[in-house]
């Protein structure tokens, strides 16, 4: 009961984590592979120190791992497995908005 506890605090701030679009911009664009960070950061159109921050938070939380070569720092997804919880939630998002579009047409005047 108390690891449980402990599990539901971890995903809370993971899902915290997740919660920023431009995190998950970033995620989505590591899908294809690793990057240097200069790379990245024009990918997703952000400054080198607004990615840093974001990237900072996604290691901590294991979302993304980094290795350095040279002067460039490459970064990846850490696990597939976060890239499939996304595409699961963007599936529900999906379904939903399919639904409320149906709904709308439902009730909406026909000329």
């Amino acid at each position: 009961m108390e690891q449980d506890k402990r599990i539901y605090e971890l995903q809370a701030r993971l899902c915290q984590v997740l919660a920023s679009p431009k995190r998950l911009e970033i995620l989505y664009t590591l899908k294809g592979g690793e990057l240097t960070a200069g790379d990245l950061a024009r990918a997703v159109d952000v400054t080198m120190p607004n990615l840093s921050q974001h990237l900072s938070l996604m290691k901590q939380h294991g979302l993304v791992e980094s290795r350095k070569e040279g002067l460039n720092m490459y970064y990846s997804v850490a696990s597939d497995h976060i890239l499939e919880v996304c595409r699961s939630v963007r599936l529900v998002l999906a379904e939903q908005l399919s639904r409320q579009s149906l709904l709308l047409e439902q009730v909406s005047p026909r000329e």
